[in-house]
């Protein structure tokens, strides 16, 4: 080997040695995605053992509410009936020292509570039974909850605690309210109130929708819910029902009740022309509405309504102006795709109306007219928009307006002179109409 071929071979060596640069940044990558990863895992055996923990604390607080309300159900003979009279409750029973939530390791814990007579034997819903009741049982929910539990499901406890026989006798008469909601399924949470000779009572429908009171004497009774205020409503409008308890029977009222919906809806003329100066209603359509499929309300000053809340059908409403029944688009081009609004909420929206130009003359010279609009189609309008205050016509006799759809008698005074013509308003674009006085 020459001179010059072993300086070259021992530069090669010198090359080859040592760590390269990505070699390093290669290694400091792996190395953090590893960290990253065992600290995720720490961090997952540390949530799952705080949650465990939680869970278990709640778990131990639910079976102490079970044994609170046990012990004080067996207490006498009278407690039972103290129970369902205090009825549902959250945080009844703190702990020492504390008020309001339960409190264990820094973590507050919420403790609810229903209770509810189970008149149609243990495993039965009052709501679902006969009408003749033998010997009522009682049933205990207590649901545990936490701050920051995220997806974890609450903690429950459900018990049936059988009264003494001397307690309960056949001089009791009971009535049961069930609630079930757009769905047809039960609505849990709601407030049921019951009035009558024994006092006044109230009452909030278990997992089950049902609602029960044991009433110590009999007669009328009037059973009401009590979330209008809060946007709830009732399928057929009525928020009460009465019953006749006799002793040693029950009877079952039941109403379909569910949170409602709301529309903001603002009367449209076409650009150019204005609302008329008396507005016609608003009409809703749907098929379940009794008894015609249609309920119409009275438009507020401004031409913008808010309607609601409403009973929150799946298939939504269809919406227009005008309550009489030509006004209905369905006998023209079809009505308005339905809107279908989440429940609880206010939808804003349009109802169209059809631009209408008239001109009003006396001897064929235009001048200023007031002008009205009566219907004249058939049937009657049910909010009393038959008869529509247009406006006046300008100086130059024009008076560029609207009205829903359906035939129309638009009339004047010219010069003493009672002036009239016939208009079909439509889907079909502007109608114009001339109100010549001849005298």
């Amino acid at each position: 080997m020459t001179i010059t071929e072993s300086i070259r071979a021992r530069a090669l060596r010198r090359d080859d040695s040592g760590v390269s640069l990505i070699e390093v940044v290669v290694a400091l990558s792996l190395l953090m995605v590893l960290g990253v990863t065992v600290a995720a895992g720490l961090l997952a055996v540390q949530r799952s053992a705080m949650t465990s923990k939680q869970r278990s604390a709640a778990a131990n607080l639910a079976t102490r509410e079970v044994e609170i309300v046990r012990n004080w159900f067996h207490s006498s003979d009278s407690a039972p009936l103290a129970v369902m009279t205090a009825g549902d409750a959250t945080n009844a029973s703190p702990l020492p020292g504390q008020t309001g939530s339960l409190v264990v390791d820094n973590v507050a814990y919420t403790v609810k509570r229903q209770v509810a007579w189970m008149i149609a034997g243990a495993g039965a819903s009052a709501c679902d039974g006969g009408s003749v009741v033998s010997y009522p049982s009682v049933s205990l929910h207590v649901e545990v909850t936490w701050a920051n539990m995220g997806a974890v499901p609450a903690v429950v406890s459900d018990t049936i605690l059988t009264p003494p026989k001397s307690v309960l006798n056949a001089t009791y008469g009971y009535l049961a309210v069930k609630v079930v909601n757009s769905a047809g399924t039960p609505n849990a949470g709601r407030i049921v109130t019951a009035s009558g000779p024994s006092g006044n009572f109230s009452d909030t429908t278990g997992p089950d929708g049902c609602a029960t009171f044991v009433l110590s004497l009999p007669g009328t009774y009037t059973a009401a819910l009590t979330e209008g205020s809060t946007g709830f409503v009732s399928f057929n409008g009525s928020s009460s029902q009465t019953a006749s308890i006799t002793t040693g029977s029950l009877v079952v009222r039941t109403f379909t009740y569910d949170l409602g919906e709301s529309f903001r809806v603002t009367l449209t003329p076409p650009g150019g022309y204005a609302l008329p100066a008396s507005l016609p209603a608003t009409t809703l359509g749907n098929s379940g509405i009794l008894p015609a499929g249609l309920s119409s309300f009275t438009s507020t000053a401004g031409g913008t309504t808010v309607i609601g809340p409403v009973w929150p059908f799946a298939s939504g409403y269809s919406i227009w102006a005008g309550s009489c029944p030509d006004s209905d688009p369905a006998l023209d081009t079809g009505r308005p795709t339905a809107l279908v609004p989440t429940k609880g909420t206010t939808t804003s929206t349009t109802a169209a109306l059809q631009g209408i130009a008239v001109t009003t003359t006396r001897l064929g010279l235009r001048q200023s007219a007031q002008v009205s609009a009566t219907y004249a189609g058939p049937g009657s309008c049910p909010a009393g928009d038959s008869v529509l205050n247009l406006g006046t016509s300008s100086s130059l006799g024009t008076l560029n307006t609207s009205l829903p759809y359906g035939s129309w008698t638009l009339s004047t005074s010219i010069g003493g002179q009672n002036v009239s013509a016939l208009v079909d308003v439509s889907s079909a674009g502007v109608v114009s109409a001339t109100l010549n006085g001849t005298t």
